[in-house]
């Protein structure tokens, strides 16, 4: 019997690097993540993690803001960015162990166990919700910007591939998740700007360069949205908030059907986060039960079955930053007894033999 995939979103409450990979160690995921720890720094907030080697950043710890100061030589540092770019010099984009204590302790970790791992996960804040959560002077998103737009989407891009060439060391495979929170508020007012064909070019354009160097590449969203949307990239991963919506994301049949059918995989945010006392209440049976569930509506709905248990990662819903250490551990005990549920006697599908 093999087990399904498992994997963390990201986030874990600890502030100490060690202690949150002794959790892991407790309760291992079975695709190895690097914890970010936001309680351990502003500077591992989620926008200000990723913020190193862009232009114009202020960040200012004591008031908690980040920001993109236009008075400053910001063209010549604009300049200094594309030269990097064009250069595909990666290691300008790096995230340092001050921005990202969890992923250098993660990385000499791996390192000591000398062994390499079939699959490795990593993650970059999504291009839009960082391009969404940078303010200019005028405390404008930089978004609006189509210049600084440009800068969001190609740094990310090179963040991101920094992070898989850094991890290629460990493993045959690295996985990049990107995290984009603001899909979920695709369509009200405040994000009319954002046209379904930008989310399909922009997304696809980091996902050739992560292909590029052998890297898979998904987008998780701890919301709902149009899902459909992102079946229409080139992304090998779609991550979603199973316990919350599933239901939602069934309401595209065809679309996921047509994803997974060329390989792509659905990450299943099945263990719950948000809320303490669904954290609490939840067993593995509980968890099986729903996920049982949300498969027969899916396959009701004309979803294959066999390619929907084949090619799956189960996931909690979201970061566990907010949570408190014992709730964390109880979230990745109850992932690892649901990956035991959910053995496969028939294996499992090789992942990610597209990217």
């Amino acid at each position: 019997m093999q087990k399904t995939n498992t994997a963390m979103i990201g986030s874990l409450p600890q502030k100490n690097p060690q202690e949150a990979l002794q959790a892991l160690q407790k309760n291992p995921v079975g695709i190895p993540t690097w914890p970010q720890l936001p309680k351990r720094s502003f500077k591992e907030s989620m926008t200000v993690q990723y913020s190193e080697g862009f232009p114009g950043i202020v960040i200012d710890e004591k008031e908690k803001r980040i920001s993109i100061d236009r008075n400053g030589n910001l063209l010549d540092a604009m300049a200094s960015f594309y030269d990097n770019v064009l250069a595909e010099n990666t290691d300008a984009f790096a995230i340092s162990a001050e921005y990202a204590a969890g992923l250098h302790a993660f990385m000499d970790e791996r390192s000591k166990i000398g062994a390499r791992c079939s699959l490795i996960k990593g993650q970059v804040i999504g291009p839009f919700t960082f391009g969404f959560s940078l303010d200019d002077n005028d405390c404008k998103a930089v978004w609006f910007d189509e210049q600084y737009r440009d800068v969001v989407i190609k740094g990310i891009a090179m963040k991101a591939v920094w992070q898989a060439k850094q991890l290629s060391a460990f493993a045959e495979k690295v996985v990049i998740f990107m995290d984009e929170p603001i899909f979920s508020a695709l369509g009200t007012p405040t994000y009319m700007g954002i046209e379904n064909d930008h989310v399909v070019s922009y997304i696809n354009e980091i996902a050739a360069k992560l292909h590029a160097v052998n890297a898979a590449a998904g987008v998780h969203c701890c919301g709902n949205m149009e899902w459909s949307l992102l079946t229409r990239t080139t992304l090998d991963i779609l991550a979603f908030d199973a316990y919350s919506y599933g239901d939602k994301v069934a309401l595209y049949p065809e679309a996921i059907n047509a994803f997974l059918e060329r390989g792509g995989v659905l990450a299943w945010g099945i263990v719950p986060t948000a809320l303490s006392e669904n954290i609490a209440s939840e067993s593995a049976k509980s968890l099986m039960q729903r996920m049982q569930s949300l498969e027969d509506l899916f396959a009701k709905k004309g979803v294959s079955p066999e390619l929907l248990r084949r090619q799956r990662i189960l996931t909690p819903s979201c970061g566990m930053g907010n949570l408190t250490e014992a709730e964390a551990q109880r979230v990745l005990q109850l992932l690892g007894q649901l990956a035991e549920e959910t053995a496969s006697s028939s294996g499992t599908a090789p992942l990610f033999s597209r990217a």
